[in-house]
């Protein structure tokens, strides 16, 4: 999304972060986390068409700001659905659609005779899209705002140490 490599300021602050101390490196990289996940866990709030989506991409949204950059992820949760679904591993279906296909399944009858039958899987989703949906469309729109916010929280907390002068 953003590379360092094009910008001297996001080079600037990475250094910054890595010249500094470690207590206060990992008070900058707490307080920029307060201020970013909030807004990167609404942003895919608001993105969200149903239920659903809802409850297999939002669950395990964080965003998380060290002195590599800022990372966001969505669709982490490991605790399955109560269909069994289970979001970190199957996200992509709510994320990009799925096309709904004819499968032949075998099941047995009650007096345990089987026999197939025809099952039309992937239906509950939205069609089958290249790009992302919720998370991607969510990153690609408030990404570069929560990387502006991490680079103003460095900057202030640098700003606030005494015996360091930050010059814009």
């Amino acid at each position: 999304m953003l590379d360092v490599r094009d910008s001297r300021e996001l080079q600037a602050t990475i250094l910054a972060l890595r010249g500094a101390q470690r207590s206060i490196r990992l008070d900058i990289n707490k307080e920029s986390r307060s201020r970013i996940r909030p807004l990167w866990q609404q942003a895919l709030n608001a993105r969200t068409h149903d239920e659903m989506t809802r409850r297999i991409i939002v669950p395990g949204a964080r965003a998380t700001a060290t002195d590599r950059g800022v990372t966001m992820h969505a669709a982490t949760s490991r605790r399955p659905l109560s269909g069994g679904l289970v979001p970190a591993f199957e996200w992509a279906g709510a994320e990009f659609g799925a096309r709904s296909r004819r499968v032949e399944v075998t099941q047995r009858s009650r007096a345990g005779r089987s026999y197939r039958r025809p099952l039309i899987i992937n239906r509950q989703f939205r069609g089958r899209q290249q790009d992302g949906m919720v998370a991607f469309d969510a990153a690609s729109e408030v990404g570069t705002k929560l990387v502006a916010m991490w680079v103003h929280t460095v900057v202030d907390k640098l700003n606030e140490i005494p015996a360091v002068e930050v010059t814009a």
